[in-house]
């Protein structure tokens, strides 16, 4: 592994500490200008990971003002992406809410790539859920199903299934609920997303007690 992907797999390995030093070392070495982005993108990570959310939120603003200087709208998305990210584990969500409509503007822009729209309606819907808009909220996360459904990314399929488990359950709606869960984790564990699997299955094993 090269040094940004072992910064990478420290995070993905929830060594939050290693990471962050990994991420540092490759901002002060300065290699490119490029590689440095990747690493301020991972610190921001690490920042909100580790509940210091106005750092994080502050690091993927300067990301996205850096993205809309060169025109790169992806990268602009993705960093505006995050900026929602951060405030909903924030607990911000009526924030969260106005920064994923500003992405999905962003979004349309730029021809409403299937990916892109599927997981920014994702986090529209369950932005939705929690403050309780849910006929709102299910329709966000059906669009969220259906552009990932045109795309190859299964994490992208499981989210929108979990999303819509979600919904169903707080709508009472049980057995549909546990059939999108395991749809799910089917789309997760053919991703190799062993966290989110068991996340999932975690939420089975729960309604499976309060029988």
């Amino acid at each position: 592994m090269n040094s940004i992907e072992l910064a990478w797999d420290a995070f993905t390995q929830e060594e939050y500490g290693k990471a962050e030093i990994l991420f540092d070392r490759l901002l002060a070495e300065e290699e490119s200008r490029e590689l440095t982005r990747q690493a301020q993108f991972g610190l921001g990570y690490v920042y909100a990971f580790t509940n210091r959310f106005q750092q994080a939120q502050m690091l993927f603003e300067e990301l996205r003002e850096d993205a809309k200087k060169r025109g790169a709208w992806r990268e602009e998305h993705r960093a505006l992406h995050q900026v929602g990210m951060v405030q909903r584990m924030a607990g911000e969500w009526e924030q969260a809410q106005l920064t994923f409509a500003e992405e999905a503007d962003l979004i349309r822009q730029s021809g409403r790539p299937h990916l892109e729209m599927a997981v920014n309606a994702y986090e529209q819907g369950i932005v939705a859920l929690h403050l309780n808009d849910d006929e709102t909220a299910h329709q966000w996360l059906q669009i969220s199903l259906e552009e990932a459904k045109q795309t190859d990314d299964r994490v992208a399929v499981g989210c929108a299934y979990r999303g819509l488990g979600d919904f169903l359950e707080k709508k009472g709606r049980i057995d549909e609920a546990i059939q999108a869960w395991h749809s799910a984790i089917q789309g997760f564990a053919d991703a190799n997303e062993v966290k989110a699997v068991t996340e999932v299955q975690e939420r089975l094993a729960r309604q499976s007690a309060a029988k």
